[in-house]
């Protein structure tokens, strides 16, 4: 029988309700930090996230410290309370091992909330691996991964749920730098041995406005089908940096399933390079309605992954309410349908996240 593993324990599929497939909830990302060298912004980059620097926040996330760690699972709890009142039931969390990876906080956030958790296994960005990512060969990783799936993290006996996400950086030019390769390799290894979902952060998005953007997903379609990835169990995250039309090749290739989660993650990194940004929530609701109006509200996943402390509502971002309080309505006001934005958002993840 198929279940779903939560942080508290198994689930059946049916009983995820609505669910974001690309969360975080006690994130560390210290990997992205870029310090600036003026001594006044850095000054202002080095304080708590507060009013005095919120603005540099928005504008230049990747400068300030403090927007990059959120480890105060008080304020977690407050806000996942907020995506609960809102009709939600479901994370799947995307901590891994370098990014802030804790499963006895996810308990807590689950039992506190009522919010069923999954956890994930895996490696993000090469910048963020633990020192055994480069020690290990693809077959070791691979068996790390499925340990996780099948008989728990760590010695907390609580089984990941997710691969992912398996992080790839060396942007622009590059797909992925080579640990994030044989990473990639080994979650396919280990989707294949396992069935689990698989999650892949592609390298992307930071094309200035007036470029085309590049995009490797083909690179990393091949290497999950080369490895034996079940694509049908793949979903590939942040695709709203791209087109409507790379969507539909991708999912024309055999992808199950593009997620669009940057909704409410409208801030700039404008250390990459002037207007370099998260994409729009309007650009997202395009994509998202392009995609339905051609007939794939079977293969799309919507979420708001509150990547930055400056996505909270404490810090005046909208919080993990917002597709509920916000984009739902959007949605329907652009013509989907109660039955397309549950599909979406309610069966979709059930089909991606059972485990048989």
């Amino acid at each position: 029988m198929a279940k779903v593993n939560t942080v508290l324990g198994p689930i059946s599929p049916s009983q995820m309700g609505g669910t974001l497939s690309h969360v975080h909830l006690t994130l560390d990302i210290l990997c992205w930090y870029a310090a600036p060298t003026d001594p006044e912004l850095a000054r202002l980059a080095a304080k708590p996230l507060c009013l005095e620097n919120l603005g540099l926040a928005r504008r230049n996330g990747l400068m300030v410290r403090d927007n990059l760690i959120q480890n105060d699972v008080e304020l977690t709890i407050r806000e996942v309370r907020e995506f609960a009142r809102a009709g939600g039931k479901t994370f799947v969390d995307m901590e891994l091992p370098g990014i802030g990876r804790d499963v006895a906080a996810l308990q807590r956030i689950s039992r506190e909330t009522g919010v069923q958790i999954v956890a994930s296994t895996g490696w993000y960005t090469q910048a963020s691996h633990p020192p055994e990512v480069a020690a290990l060969d693809i077959g070791a990783l691979a068996d790390r991964m499925v340990g996780e799936l099948e008989v728990g993290i760590g010695d907390s006996g609580v089984r990941a749920g997710n691969i992912g996400e398996i992080g790839c950086s060396g942007m622009p030019d590059m797909p992925c730098l080579p640990d994030e390769e044989k990473v990639l390799r080994a979650a396919a290894r280990a989707q294949a041995r396992t069935g689990a979902s698989l999650t892949v952060h592609p390298n992307g998005g930071t094309h200035g406005s007036r470029e085309t953007p590049k995009h490797h997903l083909d690179f990393y379609l091949d290497v999950l089908e080369a490895e034996g990835a079940d694509l049908a169990k793949v979903y590939m995250s942040h695709m709203g940096f791209y087109t409507a039309d790379v969507a539909e090749h991708v999912l024309r290739r055999g992808l199950g399933f593009v997620s669009f989660d940057h909704f409410g993650h409208e801030e700039y990194y404008e250390i990459v390079g002037p207007g370099r940004a998260f994409p729009r929530d309007k650009e997202e609701v395009e994509l998202v309605m392009r995609l339905i109006e051609a007939g794939h509200a079977d293969r799309i996943l919507i979420g708001n992954e509150i990547g930055w402390k400056t996505c909270y509502k404490a810090y005046g971002g909208w919080g993990y309410a917002h597709i509920y309080d916000h984009v739902v309505p959007w949605l329907r006001d652009c013509g989907a349908s109660a039955a397309q934005i549950d599909t979406i958002l309610v069966e979709n993840p059930a089909r991606l996240h059972a485990i048989a």
